[in-house]
């Protein structure tokens, strides 16, 4: 415990000396612990998206959705990550605040357009290079969001890919919807969407 105290003691003085421990008595504290804050929270998200994509969970391809969510946090996060560390290191060459939030917002800016330009990137290979949906036909997953009967857009499905687990869009020919659970068969598929049927039905060409 005593390790820890006086390791934490000296990591202190460090950051201290280095004008870097955040505080909220001073515009250059205030700066350093937006910096410090968005620092952790970015870092935090990475790994978690990092874990997810090793594990085939919610990174998924098939996922727009969850795309747009990941894509949507990473780019605000690098604005807040920007314009603290912008802001701080204005203020710490001299600026005022006033200059130091313009700085920070320039630089936020900049910041988002670059995470946002890298994640589309990524999830661009992902999609391109990642999975084939033609080798989903065939396969078997579970209605996610009940899909409508009679071919009406609406539904979705979770189906477990040997990479990944995908949700997509999707739509049946029956008269019938089917309810969230139920298990079904992939009988076509598109790059935004899939047929589907339930398990064990006959296709609708022998009925």
């Amino acid at each position: 415990m005593e390790t820890l105290v006086s390791t934490f003691e000296w990591i202190t003085r460090i950051l201290d000396a280095a004008s870097l421990l955040p505080d909220f008595d001073s515009p250059l504290g205030i700066f350093c612990a937006i910096a410090w804050i968005a620092t952790l929270i970015s870092g935090l998200t990475f790994a978690i998206a990092f874990i997810a994509d090793l594990g085939g969970g919610d990174m998924d391809a098939g996922s727009a959705d969850g795309d747009t969510g990941s894509f949507s946090v990473q780019a605000v996060m690098g604005f807040v990550l920007g314009f603290g560390w912008g802001g701080y290191l204005a203020v710490l060459g001299g600026a005022g605040v006033g200059l130091g939030i313009v700085v920070g917002m320039l630089v936020g800016i900049v910041m988002f357009f670059v995470i946002a330009g890298i994640m589309k990137a990524i999830y661009s290979l992902k999609s391109d290079g990642s999975l084939k949906y033609e080798t989903l036909v065939g396969m078997t997953g579970t209605v996610y969001v009940t899909i409508p009967p009679n071919g009406e857009p609406g539904g979705q499905v979770q189906v477990s890919h040997p990479s990944q687990l995908i949700t997509m869009a999707a739509v049946q020919d029956g008269p019938e919807p089917l309810p969230a659970q139920t298990r079904i068969e992939v009988v076509a598929a598109t790059t935004y969407q899939l047929t589907v049927r339930p398990v064990g039905a006959q296709p609708s060409s022998q009925k």
